[in-house]
C-alpha cells in the first residue's frame, strides 16, 4: 500500500509539473515595427565636419523630437554654423541675441526596410533661417535617415550647403558642412 501511494504522488506531482509547463507563454514571437515606432523623444549628440577630410569632428549635445511625419528641433544647434561665417568674436552678440531658442523642422517620409526592423526616413529638409542675423541656410540631405527599432537609435546626416545673408550669397564662398546626427530614444 505503501508503494502504490509513493508512486501514486509522484504521478501526480509529474503531471502537475507537465501542465505548467506545456502552459508557459513564453512564446517569444518578434515583435514587427511599424514605422510610428520613431515617433518620440530623443537625446543625442551632433557632430559637424567642415570638409568630409577633416579627421577631428566636433560635437554638441542636443534634443529632440520626431512626430508627424517631422524631425522638430527646439533648440537647433546653430552656434557652429554662425562662428564658421563670423568667427569666434564677431559671432558671440548674434549668438547672445538669438540665445538657444532656435525652433527648426525637418519633414520627411518613412517606409519600413526588407527585414522589418528598421524604419528607413527620406528627409525633405528646407532652408534654415536666422532670423536675427538676416541668414539663411540652405539644407540638403544626400542620405536618407534611419531608425533602427531594436535599438532605438536614429542617425541622419544634413548637409549646410549655401549660406545667403541679406538675400546675397556669403561673400567669399561657403564651404559646406556635414552635421551627423546620432540620436537615442529617451
Amino acid at each position: 500500500m505503501k508503494k502504490t501511494l509513493k508512486w501514486s504522488l509522484m504521478m501526480m506531482l509529474a503531471v502537475v509539473g507537465l501542465t505548467f509547463a506545456s502552459c508557459s507563454d513564453d512564446d517569444d514571437t518578434p515583435t514587427v515595427g511599424t514605422v510610428e515606432d520613431v515617433n518620440g523623444e530623443f537625446t543625442g549628440k551632433m557632430t559637424y565636419a567642415k570638409e568630409a577630410k577633416e579627421a577631428a569632428a566636433t560635437g554638441t549635445t542636443l534634443e529632440l523630437k520626431v512626430a508627424n511625419d517631422s524631425i522638430q528641433f527646439e533648440k537647433f544647434p546653430y552656434q557652429a554654423l554662425v562662428v564658421e561665417l563670423l568667427g569666434e568674436e564677431a559671432s558671440k552678440p548674434i549668438i547672445e541675441a538669438i540665445g538657444d531658442s532656435l525652433n527648426y523642422k525637418i519633414n520627411y517620409t518613412a517606409t519600413m526596410n526588407a527585414a522589418k526592423d528598421s524604419v528607413v526616413m527620406t528627409l525633405k529638409p528646407e532652408p534654415l533661417k536666422i532670423d536675427a542675423a538676416g541668414v539663411e541656410v540652405t539644407i540638403e540631405a544626400e542620405k536618407t535617415a534611419s531608425y533602427a527599432v531594436k535599438d532605438k537609435n536614429l542617425k541622419f546626416t544634413i548637409k549646410a550647403a549655401n549660406v545667403k545673408v541679406g538675400g546675397i550669397d556669403f561673400p567669399g564662398g561657403w564651404t559646406p558642412m556635414d552635421l551627423s546626427f546620432d540620436m537615442k530614444k529617451k
